[in-house]
């Protein structure tokens, strides 16, 4: 109970925000997550005068803090008051079109990750070419992908070995 008093003391933001804004931190992609840690940095900044012989609670309050702040800078649009600066529209238009890039790692390429012992025994050891590997996949994985995509796989892997 005392820590939540404490992150209600320093971040002055009801319980139930702090659990939408990192549910909805958790969802973002890498460069939001990025932002979110970046912005911490100001918040602790903030919250270091304190006195708090704790420091991680002040770490916890500034991570909610920075959650926050983009949480409602990126969904000021959606409401009624569009009263925002030109540096706040700035900043919503960076966060949303990294927050529109598509990774470029996708299920598909996970997957391959978790089989990449396998693809490279395939590969190396029985001699199988790219089509008939990619062939193995879908029969046996249920893995459904292009034999250039196994291709380019493959030469990445053995790139960083």
């Amino acid at each position: 109970m005392e820590l939540k008093h404490k992150l209600d003391r320093f971040t002055k933001v009801a319980i139930k925000r702090r659990k939408k804004v990192l549910k909805w931190l958790a969802n973002q992609n890498e460069e939001i997550a990025l932002l979110a840690f970046e912005s911490q940095k100001e918040h602790l900044f903030n919250l270091s005068g304190t006195n708090e012989e704790n420091r991680s609670i002040l770490y916890l309050a500034a991570l909610y803090l920075a959650a926050d702040h983009l949480y409602s800078l990126y969904h000021a649009q959606n409401s009624k008051n569009r009263d925002m600066n030109i540096n706040a529209v700035q900043g919503v238009t960076r966060m949303q079109a990294k927050k529109f890039k598509k990774n470029m790692q996708s299920e598909k390429y996970d997957k391959m990750l978790n089989l990449k012992s396998k693809i490279l025994v395939l590969k190396d050891e029985e001699k199988l070419s790219f089509r008939e590997i990619s062939e193995f996949l879908k029969r046996y994985h249920r893995l459904e992908v292009s034999h250039s995509y196994v291709a380019t796989f493959y030469h990445a892997m053995k790139e960083k070995k």
